[in-house]
């Protein structure tokens, strides 16, 4: 999706950026030498809620690198990243049940922290994928493994478990210099390849149901309210309660389950009301787990080591002939017709 799509659209926390400022300053570096007086007053100024564009984003992360002679330092940063450099959303990630939820958290408001790339969980047999799916053109590598890095370091933090590894595939091509692969094998721990079909990272299912260690619902539910609030405000209210309710959907899905009672209970609100405002979006419950369904099930079918029975059963169908039913009538292919197209 091109950045002109929506204003919102490639562009990040000005917090965010706050972290290279301090990362230059540990290592005894004026960052107006660097980036200039305007760009650090920009990043510094008060006020929550200020973003930076793409191009200013990029330009900071890619002068960093040069000034460093360090391509590899998108990765190092992200160690240095605190909740209070996430801004809200770092707060909530500390406050969920487990690191599943955190990654469900991640997945519904990244955008809160930047518009480059959307975050997607996947469970499949006994293993789970996050997939940065981009929302512009072609995002700059910078982006990508300081996103991805940045998860690791805080699922590590999160469930205090430094020894948490992971495998990675990066779109862009392995850098020639700079150590980029080697500072990536020891950051992630697992498989590190490169000129992959998409940037994700693949680790144990298991890890999805370990505790976060400092979790409070009564915090998360309130933080929660809070970004949901910011998410809409930035994405506008009619996109923000649609997503809300997908993404919730998504996650009730991944569950096993997602009624209309299931979701109403989860948004605190009554099905009849939950009803009435997708109405007024001109949708229906049933559209709007359609619509997740078939998104999922696109995805799940790249995987080749899933059987068609498997997908049926992560989105929830009864059985596999109700699935391919389905499947039909969302695009006018059977199942496996369509992975079949895919090879």
């Amino acid at each position: 999706m091109p950045a002109s799509a929506s204003p919102h659209l490639g562009s990040a926390s000005q917090s965010y950026a706050l972290a290279v400022l301090e990362y230059m300053e540990r290592l005894g570096m004026d960052p107006v030498d660097i980036f200039g007086q305007d760009r650090v007053d920009t990043v510094r100024q008060p006020g929550a809620g200020s973003r930076l564009s793409i191009t200013q984003w990029q330009g900071m992360l890619q002068r960093a690198c040069q000034h460093l002679g360090d391509p590899a330092f998108p990765i190092k940063l992200a160690a240095t990243i605190k909740p209070r450099h996430l801004g809200m959303l770092g707060f909530l990630l500390m406050s969920c049940d487990t690191l599943g939820a955190a990654a469900l958290t991640l997945q519904r408001y990244e955008q809160l922290l930047d518009s480059v790339n959307a975050a997607e969980l996947a469970v499949q047999g006994d293993h789970c994928t996050l997939t940065w799916r981009p929302l512009i053109d072609h995002p700059p590598p910078e982006f990508i493994m300081l996103s991805m890095s940045l998860w690791v370091h805080h699922a590590r933090w999160l469930a205090e478990r430094t020894d948490l590894v992971c495998d990675i595939d990066f779109t862009f091509a392995a850098p020639a210099l700079g150590g980029v692969q080697e500072t990536c094998q020891t950051v992630f721990g697992g498989r590190v390849r490169f000129g992959q079909s998409l940037n994700q990272m693949t680790l144990p299912v298991t890890y999805l149901s370990l505790p976060v260690s400092q979790r409070d619902a009564h915090v998360h539910a309130s933080l929660r309210q809070q970004a949901e609030a910011d998410l809409q405000q930035l994405l506008g209210v009619e996109h923000g309660f649609v997503a809300h309710v997908e993404a919730i959907v998504a996650e009730q899905v991944a569950r096993g389950s997602a009624t209309l009672q299931e979701v109403a209970a989860v948004m605190d609100m009554a099905p009849r009301t939950l009803q009435s405002r997708l109405e007024s979006h001109g949708l229906g419950f049933r559209e709007v787990l359609d619509r997740v369904r078939h998104r999922q099930a696109e995805h799940h079918l790249r995987n080749p080591s899933l059987s068609l029975t498997e997908v049926a059963a992560l989105l929830g169908f009864s059985d596999q002939s109700a699935f391919q039913h389905a499947f039909k009538r969302w695009t006018g292919a059977s199942p496996g017709e369509y992975r079949r197209r895919l090879t």
